[in-house]
C-alpha cells in the first residue's frame, strides 16, 4: 500500500509573469531576426487571422465566466434565490463529481497553453510590429502590413488576459470545512 507521502502529487502550478515574459520575448526575438532577413518571403498579415485569435480569446473568455460562476456562486443575488440554490448545487468550494473535475483540470491545462502560447504569438506580433514600424517610411509593404500588425498584437494580448482570466477562475476556493480545521 502507498502513503498519501509518497503518492504522485499536483504538478500544475499557475503560470508564473516571468514565464510569460520569457515566451514573449522568446517570439519577439526570434521574428525581429527572421523578419529583418525573410520580410519579402514572409505570409500576409491578414486581418482573419487575428479575428481568429479574438474568437479563441471570446471562447476563453465565455469558459472563465462559466467556470467561475460555476465554482463561486455569486452572494449578491437575492436571499430567496439562495435559499433554492442551495437546495440543488454544492456550497462554495465543492467539486460536484470526478467528472467536473476533470474538466476544471482540463480547462486550467488549456489556459496554461493558451497563455504561453498566446504570449510568444504577442512577442512575434510585436516584433513585427516594430520592425513594421521603422521600416515604414522607407517599404511601402511595410505601411500596408501595419495595422495587420498592430490588430495582431492586440489580439493576442486579449488572448493572454483571457487565458490567465480562465486559470484563475479554476482555483477551487476552500469551502466551509476547510475553514473549520483550519487552527486560528
Amino acid at each position: 500500500m502507498s502513503d498519501d507521502k509518497h503518492g504522485p502529487q499536483p504538478s500544475l502550478r499557475p503560470t508564473t509573469p516571468s514565464t510569460i515574459a520569457v515566451s514573449a520575448l522568446a517570439g519577439g526575438a526570434l521574428t525581429l531576426l527572421l523578419v529583418a532577413r525573410y520580410y519579402q518571403r514572409a505570409p500576409d498579415l491578414a486581418w482573419y487571422n487575428s479575428a481568429a485569435i479574438l474568437a479563441l480569446a471570446a471562447l476563453i473568455a465565455w469558459m472563465a465566466w462559466n467556470t467561475k460562476k460555476t465554482l463561486n456562486p455569486n452572494a449578491r443575488t437575492g436571499s430567496a434565490r439562495a435559499d433554492d440554490r442551495s437546495e440543488t448545487t454544492a456550497p462554495t468550494g465543492t467539486v460536484r463529481g470526478p467528472e467536473h473535475a476533470l474538466q476544471i483540470a482540463r480547462f486550467a491545462v488549456l489556459a496554461k497553453a493558451a497563455s504561453i502560447g498566446g504570449a510568444a504569438f504577442f512577442g512575434a506580433y510585436l516584433g513585427f510590429t516594430v520592425w513594421l514600424a521603422v521600416q515604414s517610411d522607407r517599404l511601402q509593404a511595410a505601411s500596408d502590413d501595419l495595422p495587420g500588425a498592430v490588430l495582431g498584437t492586440v489580439a493576442c494580448a486579449v488572448l493572454v488576459t483571457t487565458a490567465l482570466w480562465l486559470e484563475h477562475s479554476c482555483r477551487i476556493p476552500p469551502s466551509q470545512e476547510d475553514d473549520d480545521r483550519s487552527p486560528g
